[in-house]
C-alpha cells in the first residue's frame, strides 16, 4: 500500500510540476509571440522612418531605400532574440552552437553576405539611381528601391523584378536613363516601286513637327537595307528619355498615315513560283 501511495504522490507531483511549467512556457511563448509582432510593427516604422529622415536630406533616395532595409532587418534580429530568451533559451549557448556549426551556416549564408556586400557597393558607386531604366539578362524596367539582399525592378507592365544585388554588381547593366536622352531607331518597308526621295521627305516632316524630336543630334533619315520584296527606309530620332515609348507608338501610327495620303506603297511578303512545263520521257 505504501508503494503504491507513493506512486500517486509521485505522480501528482510530476503532474502539479508539469502544469506549472505547461503554464510558464504558454505564457512565455505568448510574450515571446508579442515581441515579435510588436519588433516586426516597430521594424516596419524604423525603417519608413529612416527612408523619409534621410529622403529629406542630400542622400540619395536609392541609399535611403538601402539604409532603411538594414535598419529594419536590425530591429526584427533584435526582437527575435529578445523573443528567444524570452522562452528561457540560454543565448550564450545558443551563440556557441552557432558558432561550431558556423562553418556551415557560412556556406549556407555565402550568397546572402555577397548580396548585401553588393547592396552597399551600389550605394557607394551609385553606377545607377532611383528612377533609373535598366536593361539587365533579359529584363527591363525602373529602379524602384533597393532592399538588404535585393534591387527591385518595376517593368513597363507593371511588375516587379526582384534581382539580387550580387548579380546586379557582377553582370553587364545596360542604363537607359543616365545620358537623359535615347535614340529611337525606326525601320519601314516600302515597295521597289516607291518613290524613296518622297519617303525620306514624309518621314524628314514628321520628325520636324514632333517636338519630342530633338533638334541636337540632327535625325537620321536613309535608306537602310534591300530586302526580298521591299526596301528599308530607317529613321533614327532622338528623344529625351521619358518620350521614348509615346514617341514610338505616335511615329508608327503616323507614318502609317502618311505613307497612305501619299500613295507611298508598302508591299506585303510574297514569293515568285515558277513552274516549268513538264517533260515528256521517250
Amino acid at each position: 500500500m505504501e508503494t503504491i501511495w507513493d506512486m500517486r504522490t509521485a505522480w501528482q507531483e510530476f503532474s502539479s510540476s508539469l502544469s506549472a511549467w505547461a503554464k510558464e512556457f504558454l505564457g512565455n511563448l505568448l510574450v515571446a509571440g508579442l515581441i515579435l509582432l510588436c519588433g516586426w510593427w516597430l521594424a516596419r516604422l524604423a525603417g519608413k522612418l529612416t527612408k523619409k529622415a534621410m529622403g529629406k536630406g542630400p542622400l540619395d533616395p536609392l541609399a535611403a531605400s538601402f539604409v532603411g532595409s538594414v535598419v529594419k532587418f536590425i530591429v526584427l534580429a533584435v526582437a527575435a532574440v529578445s523573443a528567444v530568451a524570452q522562452l528561457g533559451i540560454n543565448i550564450t549557448s545558443l551563440v556557441a552552437a552557432l558558432g561550431a556549426a558556423g562553418l556551415t551556416a557560412s556556406f549556407a549564408l555565402q550568397g546572402s553576405l555577397s548580396n548585401f556586400v553588393s547592396g552597399m557597393q551600389i550605394i557607394f558607386t551609385r553606377p545607377f539611381k532611383m528612377g533609373d531604366y535598366l536593361s539587365f539578362e533579359g529584363h527591363e524596367g525602373t529602379v524602384k528601391r533597393i532592399e538588404v539582399l535585393y534591387t527591385i525592378l518595376a517593368t513597363f507592365d507593371n511588375k516587379e523584378v526582384l534581382v539580387p544585388n550580387s548579380k546586379m554588381t557582377n553582370s553587364i547593366v545596360v542604363n537607359f536613363t543616365s545620358n537623359g536622352t535615347r535614340r529611337l531607331d525606326l525601320s519601314y518597308g516600302v515597295s521597289y516601286q516607291a518613290d524613296l526621295a518622297l519617303a525620306k521627305s514624309l518621314l524628314s516632316k514628321l520628325a520636324e513637327a514632333d517636338p519630342r524630336v530633338l533638334k541636337e543630334p540632327l535625325p537620321i533619315i536613309a535608306v537602310g537595307e534591300w530586302k526580298e520584296s521591299s526596301v528599308t527606309v530607317m529613321m533614327k530620332l532622338w528623344c529625351r528619355q521619358e518620350d521614348y515609348w509615346n514617341l514610338y507608338f505616335s511615329m508608327q501610327e503616323k507614318v502609317k498615315e502618311a505613307f497612305d495620303r501619299a500613295g507611298v506603297p508598302i508591299p506585303f511578303p510574297q514569293l515568285d513560283v515558277h513552274l516549268d512545263p513538264p517533260t515528256v520521257g521517250k
